[in-house]
């Protein structure tokens, strides 16, 4: 063989035009057969991604609409109850006073028929008494009337006033 590195003939270029072109043309056929189509889905794929973030930008943003709706709608509930709450109290307090004023007037009605009730009693009682000391003043005017001796007539007037009572006199 020849004795250098590596045989530069026109064999040798030959061969690399034609390893060339046969590289070249199986490029130019692979890219028409399958790159082409691969470059195609590849494209569809990230059409769809796109379409798909652009779905779910829209989705987030009618979520975060009706996330800002409901709490709106929750703080109303919200305020709402509390003003029910509040007119309820209202009204509770209300009928509490209505009820202690008509217990208070059931009440001052009740002790004015017991003190009209005592009035009552005490005038019938002052009338028995009265009644009583008349029937016993008209006993002893007749044990009086009968007696003639001082003496009995003493100790009948000490009876009398011994079965009356201290009390009868200090009325």
């Amino acid at each position: 063989m020849d004795e250098r590195l590596f045989g530069l003939d026109i064999q040798l270029l030959f061969d690399a035009v034609v390893n060339i072109t046969f590289i070249l043309s199986l490029f130019f056929i692979m890219s028409r057969l399958f790159f082409k189509p691969v470059r195609e889905f590849i494209e569809k794929r990230d059409r769809a991604i796109e379409a798909e973030i652009k779905s779910a930008g829209v989705l987030y943003g009618q979520s975060e609409q009706l996330r800002d709706e409901y709490e709106m709608m929750l703080r109303e509930v919200h305020k709402e109850a509390e003003r029910l709450m509040s007119s309820s109290r209202k009204e509770a307090l209300l009928r509490q006073e209505e009820i202690i004023a008509c217990a208070k007037q059931e009440a001052s009605t009740i002790v004015e028929q017991v003190y009209e009730e005592a009035r009552l009693e005490k005038s019938s009682v002052k009338d028995e008494v009265k009644q009583e000391m008349a029937s016993i003043a008209s006993v002893l005017a007749n044990q009086f009337v009968v007696s003639d001796d001082p003496f009995r007539e003493a100790l009948l007037l000490e009876d009398t006033l011994k079965e009356m009572g201290d009390e009868a006199w200090q009325n």
